[in-house]
């Protein structure tokens, strides 16, 4: 199962009373920059949440240092957006988180990105939202969240596949390469069965024709 990256700049805030914690949205329905939009009501944060960590540029995955892990989240919806509660790691147990937590209080970091799995059957849109279309948009079906993290650059593929052990996961865009790739090659099957169906009704209409000339004929 494909396990994707989505990015979002979003609006931040400290959250009132607490010192290290913070209030992100980490996704809306907004179509991004791959043409994709994300199915909010669609959203499974049960896994998530038992077990929320918050990440540096999505060095979870098979890595083996843990100050990477720079923070606790609670995911939730509200107003039709999934926002996330992250609670940075203390100095003492966690510099890099500081540091981190230091950034985003400046503004110089602002941006998260979701690492999530694909539920659920997505579909291109109608229209100009069709494959290859001006407006090509692909809806995701539903979406697990696996982790959050905070990132330099939204949508950064490179740092994605140089830093992950795991074969499956994937920047969005490698995704969406995936799906339009699929989605064309089925346009293409399903032109080639329409073209035989044509094909065979035309050899039958022939087929018919002659058995009524040889009737004519014979009469």
């Amino acid at each position: 199962m494909k396990k994707i990256f989505k990015s979002i700049t979003p609006e931040f805030r400290k959250k009132e009373g607490t010192e290290r914690t913070y209030t992100f949205i980490a996704s809306d329905s907004t179509r991004d920059s791959y043409g994709t939009v994300v199915n909010q009501d669609g959203w499974d944060l049960d896994r998530y949440n038992k077990n929320g960590i918050v990440g540096y540029q999505h060095n979870v995955y098979g890595g083996n240092d843990p100050d990477n892990v720079i923070g606790k989240g609670r995911a939730y919806l509200e107003d039709g957006k999934l926002m996330l509660d992250v609670e940075f790691e203390p100095e003492d147990v966690n510099q890099l988180a500081e540091k981190i937590r230091r950034k985003v209080e400046f503004g110089s970091l602002k941006a998260v990105s979701v690492g999530f799995i694909p539920t659920g059957k997505g579909h291109y849109g109608a229209g100009n939202e069709g494959v290859n279309k001006p407006d090509e948009t692909y809806y995701y079906g539903g979406q697990e969240l696996l982790e959050v993290s905070i990132v330099n650059i939204p949508a950064n593929p490179n740092a994605v596949r140089v830093r992950s052990e795991d074969p499956d996961v994937v920047d969005e865009g490698s995704y969406v390469a995936e799906l339009r790739a699929a989605e064309l090659a089925r346009q293409g099957e399903e032109e080639e069965r329409k073209a035989r169906e044509i094909a065979v009704a035309n050899a039958e209409k022939e087929r018919k024709l002659k058995i009524a000339e040889a009737i004519y004929n014979i009469s």
